[in-house]
């Protein structure tokens, strides 16, 4: 009879293990990778600056008991290293979005986040699998490194007439897993203070320019600043050339870039200028 019994029990745990396996789930991430993660599975989630924040999408609609649709309740940050903060998702979402944002100051190196896919509504409730999903506690990689932002200016110097606009083109690169703002500023131009700010999304590279104009003939050594919004550590700086003097070929040419501000009964004059501007270029 005893051996009966554990006979039964043994083919009982069997059988639940086998319903286990069957119903087995995984976490389908969408962004910054598409990867398939298992129940403490690590996975890379790619390189990053300090300060920037990183999303983390998954699916968030699977096939669960009885081959029925089901939706995931929530994708949780258990755990994120020291000065760091995480950020759950929305509940019950289509594609479920979480985000972890780094430290504006973490050095340069390896770091592991920890993340849950539940079935629950919160991440640190315990619920019955009634969708046969029940959860995934998984781990991912992040790489921290400044080497993210690569930036380059082609023209250090640039002579303009009075009140006219020097344009220094800019190249911005993204080359980590996550979005970012960049900031454009100079420094060292009494009353210039215009800041321009571009949005560089993950592996994108954008082509811009930042314009100073001044009403003063002077030659002047300004600065431009090249910096993330995420954190002061991301940051270029190009020391650049500005002579500005009145003339009127160089008048003319500077016409191409523009005017900022003018008075409005000049301006038949400057569209004029701005048309033989090319035949001086």
């Amino acid at each position: 009879m005893v051996k009966s019994v554990k006979n039964i029990l043994a083919i009982s745990s069997v059988l639940l293990f086998i319903c286990a396996i069957s119903f087995a789930a995984e976490v389908r991430m969408l962004e910054p990778i598409a990867a398939t993660i298992s129940e403490g599975e690590t996975v890379d989630l790619g390189t990053i600056g300090p300060g920037q924040t990183l999303a983390i999408t998954v699916k968030g609609i699977e096939i669960g008991k009885g081959e029925l649709e089901a939706n995931w309740g929530v994708l949780g940050v258990l755990e994120v290293p020291k000065d760091w903060q995480g950020f759950d998702s929305m509940v019950f979402a289509k594609n479920m979005r979480a985000t972890i944002k780094a430290d504006p100051n973490a050095p340069d190196g390896t770091y592991i986040v920890k993340m849950i896919l539940t079935e629950c509504e919160s991440k640190n409730e315990i619920c019955e699998a009634k969708q046969g999903l029940g959860s995934v506690t998984f781990f991912g990689r992040v790489k921290i490194s400044r080497e993210v932002m690569k930036t380059s200016m082609p023209t250090v110097g640039i002579t303009t007439g009075v009140g006219q606009p020097a344009r220094y083109p800019i190249r911005i690169e993204n080359k980590g897993a996550a979005s970012d703002v960049f900031e454009i500023y100079s420094e060292g131009v009494p009353a210039w203070d215009m800041k321009k700010t571009i949005h560089v999304a993950p592996g994108q590279t954008i082509n811009t320019f930042y314009e100073i104009a001044v009403n003063e003939e002077k030659e002047y050594k300004p600065t431009i600043v090249i910096k993330s919004v995420s954190s002061d550590r991301l940051k270029h700086t190009y020391d650049v050339g500005l002579t500005v003097k009145s003339d009127v070929i160089g008048d003319i040419k500077a016409t191409k870039n523009g005017i900022l501000i003018f008075p409005l009964t000049l301006e038949p004059l400057y569209t004029l200028m701005g048309i033989f501007s090319y035949a001086f270029a």
